[in-house]
């Protein structure tokens, strides 16, 4: 089959899967026998996440291995090997149909697997029903799915055809990866392309056959997805095997070399595709053309944990006796994970000659999982790699070399974020350490298929190491665009031509043998191309350490939970939170470019004295707190979580005081594509992602300054990205050019940071880091949307506003062409105190005050040119296209400077490699793929919208009624500001204040009826989360609750994760804890109005006023004669506000409750007569008129969203 028709099949049976996924979901859902089985297994697999939540995976799951018994008839139909068909041919069905008229479709569907599951003369395999198949589809889909098979295309009449599919093809491997994002997510779905199998299994399966022999060799992948690497080690030891008992019938060799190659996995419907595609490629192998003949193959492929060491743990009696022998007797395919346990135990009894693995990548997520990797078991922990925040490819890559005989070969492709994150420490020096480790292969610049994160291959053997040192292929630079043929792609054949010839090097790889002893010792580098030596030398020539220099390194907060704490402020003042509670938080990527950019504010709930605040004392703190209280108990600690460990349940999990107390800090940006780092004197509080190095009591900011410069030189950009991790290349989806990477700069790696001797560079250092300090400084605030509140209230036309904000931007780019000069004399100061280059390369000092620099100016840009790291429409853009213009020019007396380095950076390998845009700053306004005048435009705009929109709150906070867009213009449209502001935005003097200012309020405003707020997915997580409350709140009240379960998280829609909120605007307003910062709430329940006629009010009403002003409501619409089962929306809003009225006055409770029964009865509305009104007066869907698709110019928007889902984020620095 062609890639683009296996495309459109993935495609289609995708849409199938959703849909089946959705009825499934729904059942397992509903009170009965089919949740009842749903809940048994979720107790079996032992899932720490809420139940309501799992069935959406359990019923993907399930949704796809119906679909793909599908696939697996027509492929057995259309290969030969189901005679007569079951789906094409309508006979099958109508014979069904004749002897049972009364079953439907889906029924049909059931009897066809059920008939292929026999034992006799089926595929039991293949076929059998699987514990995730708790239930089944309507008719209407099993109809659909029939449907979809027996359609013939209207010109040519063909159908779907797999005459010519092969099992072990791409087909199997697309359907594995992609008929379901979620599932794909969840188990980190990544097929491993052929030419990279083939090159592991030449240096571990074929040796280890050579090595221990054609009968005796078993091969093991204990992550085995659809069975890639178990398919071709099937055909490697058919091969051996035959060629060694050429007297043997075809048959047995296949069925001999079958048995000794397993598989292990997770995910349910993986192994169903690896046990399908293992039995047709053994019967191909084999000769077999009977479908019963096919059935004597019995892959062992199990659904199972490969981390799960069932080989130490002890089982039930009653498992490891009678139902073993049950078990035996079984198909694979139906073990449930208690029979597995159990046919694992023995499969381990032998191990392993050759192990291979493409393990998943991601973090563990669910709680029971990690727990059980770090278990200990006799005094030591299971896995020793389950450190920090790890990536589960470091307890995968410790297991494999469990599992493995003595001797054996191994080899794994896996994240190579272990080689420079904090977590991989263990597994570099307390396990590959002490094994033979005998290749290592920097792949993360090749380009590999389907594998978003940087890889590297690891070879091994499992003894002692028997040599002092180890071949290792390093990599010099990516590909300059995405190969036709990966195979052939010049970083690959590089490596495959290159590593097994110490010294090759050509563009893209070199190949070196490395000290053992470097390779025992984390972090490890792999630059090749000369980085490692110029890393060496840098640190040969330091004369000090960072670490011995800092008094500490690291975080002041930790909050664990930030997007709960960190909320703007006006968000807080809404929720009545003083100042005193309030402070200004920095986040890494507000780091950039020598200053700290429109930080966020966070709830800072702690005292003067800087202990937790009590509830008596705040109690506003206490209460924007509550809803969020079991999940705050539960923030994890390394030692238990806050209830464990003796800490609040409101205060962050980690506040280092004095690092707070302390004013002077220098704060670095965690994750970024170059070093940012900037002074700060003191008030603020930085959070995880932007640590901070605090110098010993005494150190004057002169100091501070000289280690500044030095920091954010191209130098100690270069050395930090040869010892830190660069993040997946997806992070790079804003740069054409992938050596533009995004790296974590870690607390830990940077106290080894090489400071030289800097003698007379020091003054200059000092200088030189003062200047651009004070411009970055004054560039932020003409940057700051402040910077506008002002422009509007000093600029009395539109025509002056207009100038006023375009003279901004000329004295910020002003800024930046003088701290373009500042930061590149430090550079070329940092490379004299290295001694990569002469003095007289400098500026005199005289000159320091008046140089300027406009960015493509710089020596090396001179040499190389600059280019726009901007793409639009499939190409990257031209300079003037993606920056604005220069506003200056290179000083005449800088020219003789500027040449003798551009002779220099010549003539010098080590300065060719540092003088790069990889080592240089970009000097962008936005790091953002978005060209920097319609940045500009945005930033302008979003400023103003902020100003106008704060005007506006000012006025509705005012009220203690709701009120219409109309009332609202009609107060608004003779004010001077306003209409300023107005014109500027609109940029005519004609504008329409009610589109701007309907634009402004929809763009703030989230509904107040879930039912307007949520999709059915998230009215399931906002069930879970109203379950919590009302156990909190019986906590409150004296009870003894038990265990109160934590909450899901929403999403929306990222990574196949559920779409939770009916629009965006909600999700970018909440966040996936669901936390209010809009200023207004839109009461679209109300009945009879059209979106353009939606009452609102004020978000920082409590939920009394709420309350009353909904009461009020409903009074005009009773007196108007609207009934009352059009108002039971509106009056259940009001119903779920009795129990926040009640934290605030229970008085006023019980009288506003009373007032409502009276309305609605003694239990509040009927869940008949709201499924009614959901029914009949669903979300209102139309925009004001001329309304935007809503836009940031910041970085902020859904960032924080995508960099919580970052799966091997660190962060956990002291």
């Amino acid at each position: 089959m062609k890639p683009a028709e296996r495309a459109r099949l993935t495609t289609a049976l995708r849409d199938h899967v959703a849909k089946i996924a959705a009825d499934l979901r729904a059942k397992m859902r509903t009170p009965g026998d089919t949740r009842a089985r749903a809940q048994q297994l979720h107790a079996d697999e032992k899932v720490a996440a809420d139940f309501d939540v799992w069935t959406d995976l359990l019923s993907r799951r399930a949704a796809v291995l119906w679909v793909l018994k599908s696939v697996y008839v027509r492929v057995l139909e259309d290969r030969g090997l189901l005679a007569p068909g079951r789906l094409l041919d309508q006979e099958a069905q109508q014979l069904f149909e004749r002897l049972a008229p009364h079953l439907g479709e889906t029924a049909f569907l059931r009897w066809v697997y059920r008939d292929l599951a026999s034992s006799h003369g089926g595929l039991p395999e293949l076929f059998s029903p699987q514990p995730a198949e708790v239930a089944l589809p309507s008719d209407e889909l099993s109809r659909a799915l029939i449907a979809f098979w027996r359609h013939r295309d209207a010109d040519t009449g063909a159908t779907w055809s797999f005459a010519e599919e092969r099992f072990e093809g791409e087909l199997m491997g697309d359907l594995y990866q992609e008929l379901d994002p979620v599932v794909k997510d969840r188990f980190a779905l990544c097929q491993t392309p052929d030419f990279v199998r083939t090159f592991i299994l030449d240096r571990t399966l074929t040796p280890a056959i050579e090595t221990f022999g054609a009968d005796e060799v078993r091969l093991l992948d204990p992550a085995c997805g659809s069975g890639h690497f178990l398919i071709d080690g099937l055909k490697r030891l058919v091969a051996a095997t035959a060629a060694k008992h050429e007297d043997w019938e075809r048959a047995k060799v296949v069925a001999h070399a079958l048995d000794r190659v397993v598989g292990i996995d997770l995910n349910d419907y993986a192994c169903a595709l690896a046990r399908t595609r293992l039995i047709m490629t053994a019967a191909e192998l084999a000769g077999v053309t009977k479908l019963a003949d096919a059935a004597c193959f019995h892959p062992h492929v199990y659904w199972a944990d490969g981390l799960e060491q069932v080989e130490l743990d002890e089982l039930k009696p009653a498992l490891q006796f009678s139902l073993f022998e049950k078990g035996e007797e079984k198909p694979r395919a139906t073990l449930t994970r208690s029979d597995v346990r159990t046919a694992l135990k023995k499969v381990f009894e032998k191990k392993f000659h050759a192990v291979v693995a493409n393990p998943p990548y991601i973090t563990e997520k669910d709680a029971a999982r990690k727990d059980y990797h770090r278990e200990k078991r006799n005094k030591k922990q299971r896995y020793v790699s389950a450190y920090r925040e790890y990536s589960l490819a470091s307890p995968f890559t410790e297991r494999c070399f469990q599992l493995a005989e003595k001797d054996a070969f191994l080899g794994i492709i896996t994240s190579n974020n272990f080689m420079k994150r904090e977590f991989g420490k263990p597994l570099i020096e307390k396990v590959l350490a002490g094994l033979d480790l005998t290749l290592v292969v920097d792949t993360s610049q090749a380009y590999i298929p389907f594998h978003g994160t940087p890889t590297v291959l690891l070879f091994g053997r499992n003894r002692r190491p028997e040599t002092k040192q180890i071949r290792a292929v390093m990599g010099k630079r990516g590909e300059s665009g995405t190969p036709a043929d990966p195979a052939k792609g010049r970083v690959w054949s590089g490596i495959a031509d290159g590593w097994d010839h110490v010294g090759f090097e050509n563009e893209y790889v070199s190949v070196a043998d490395l000290p053992r002893e470097t390779l025992s010792k984390h972090p490890w580098s792999l630059g090749g191309g000369g980085a490692a030596e110029l890393k060496d030398v840098l640190e040969r020539r330091a004369t000090d350490r960072l670490g011995k220099l800092a008094s500490e390194i690291g975080f002041v907060c930790m909050t664990r939970a930030d997007e709960i704490y960190f909320t703007p402020r006006d968000a807080l003042h809404r929720a009545r939170i003083s100042d005193d509670y309030i402070a200004t938080t920095v986040e890494g990527d507000r780091v950039r470019d020598w200053a700290i950019v429109d930080p966020n504010t966070t709830l800072f709930p702690y005292s003067g004295e800087l202990e937790p605040v009590s509830e008596s004392r705040a109690p506003a703190v206490h209460r924007f707190l509550w809803p969020y209280r079991t999940m705050l108990w539960l923030r994890r600690e390394p030692n238990g979580n806050h209830r464990e460990i003796g800490l609040t349940w409101w205060e962050w999990s980690r506040f280092q005081r004095d690092r707070f107390r302390t004013p002077l800090s220098i704060a670095f940006a965690f994750v970024a594509t170059h070093n940012h780092f900037v002074l700060d004197r003191g008030g603020k509080v930085f959070n995880r992602s932007a640590p901070v190095i605090k110098l010993p009591a005494g150190a004057t900011e002169d100091d501070h300054l000289a280690l500044l410069g030095l920091l954010n030189s191209s130098t100690a950009c270069f050395w930090m990205k040869q010892v830190f991790h660069p993040k997946t290349h997806a992070s790079q989806r804003h740069h054409p050019d992938p050596a533009r990477g995004v790296y974590e700069f870690t607390a830990t790696g940077l106290q080894s940071f090489p400071v030289p001797e800097l003698g007379d560079c020091r003054s200059s250092m000092i200088a030189l880091s003062r200047l651009a300090d004070a411009a970055a400084g004054r560039r932020a605030k003409l940057l700051d949307v402040a910077f506008v509140a002002k422009a509007v209230s000093a600029s009395p036309t539109a025509v002056e506003l207009a100038g006023n904000l375009e003279r901004r931007w000329l004295e910020a780019d002003k800024l930046r062409e003088r701290m373009v000069a500042i930061q590149e004399e430090l550079d070329w100061v940092s490379y004299v105190a290295f001694g990569l280059a002469e003095k007289d390369c400098l500026l005199p000092r005289s000159r320091y005050e008046t140089i300027t620099c406009p960015r493509g100016s710089r020596p090396f840009e001179r040499a190389s040119g600059r280019a726009s790291t901007v793409r639009a429409g499939g190409r990257a853009l031209s300079l003037e296209e993606g920056e604005a213009p220069p506003v200056g020019v290179l000083p005449e007396w800088a020219e003789e400077t500027w040449k003798r380095r551009e002779a220099t950076i010549a003539s010098s390998e080590s300065l060719q490699l540092i003088e790069t845009p990889v080592f240089k700053r970009a000097w962008r306004d936005t790091e953002q793929n978005v060209a920097e005048p319609e940045y500009r435009r945005r930033k302008d705009d979003d400023d103003l919208r902020a100003r106008l929109s704060e005007h506006v709150e000012r006025w509705a906070s005012a009220r203690e009624a709701p009120f219409g867009l109309g009332q609202l213009v009609a107060s608004l449209q003779d004010q001077p500001m306003v209409l300023r502001v107005a014109e500027v935005l609109s940029g005519r003097p004609d504008f329409n204040l009610d589109v701007l200012v309907g634009q402004l309020v929809m763009a703030e405003a989230v509904p107040g009826h879930r039912f307007h707020t949520y999709t059915e997915a998230g009215l399931t997580k906002r069930k879970a989360w109203e379950d919590t409350w009302a156990l909190q709140r019986r906590e409150d009240a004296g009870e003894k609750v038990g265990d109160i379960p934590v909450p899901p998280e929403y999403s929306q829609g990222s990574r196949g994760k559920s779409t939770d909120f009916l629009r965006t605007e909600y999700w970018q307003l909440r966040g996936k804890l669901d936390v209010p910062k809009e200023r207004f709430v839109a009461f679209t329940e109300v009945p009879g109005r059209s979106a353009a006629e939606t009452l609102y009010g004020w978000a920082g009403w409590t939920a009394q006023q709420r309350l009353k002003a909904i009461l009020a409501i409903d009074e005009e619409l009773e007196d108007a004669a609207v009934p009352l089962g059009d108002r039971i929306g509106l009056l259940d809003s009001a119903w779920r506000l009795l129990p926040d009225v009640a934290r605030e006055d229970a008085t006023a409770a019980t009288r506003l409750k009373a007032e409502l029964q009276a309305l609605v009865g003694p239990e509040g509305p009927s869940a008949a007569l709201i499924e009614d009104w959901k029914r009949r007066f669903p979300p209102p869907s139309a925009r004001v008129a001329g309304a935007p698709k809503p836009v940031k110019a910041g970085n902020r928007g859904s960032k924080k969203a995508a960099e919580d889902d970052d799966d091997a984020s660190e962060g956990d620095d002291e």
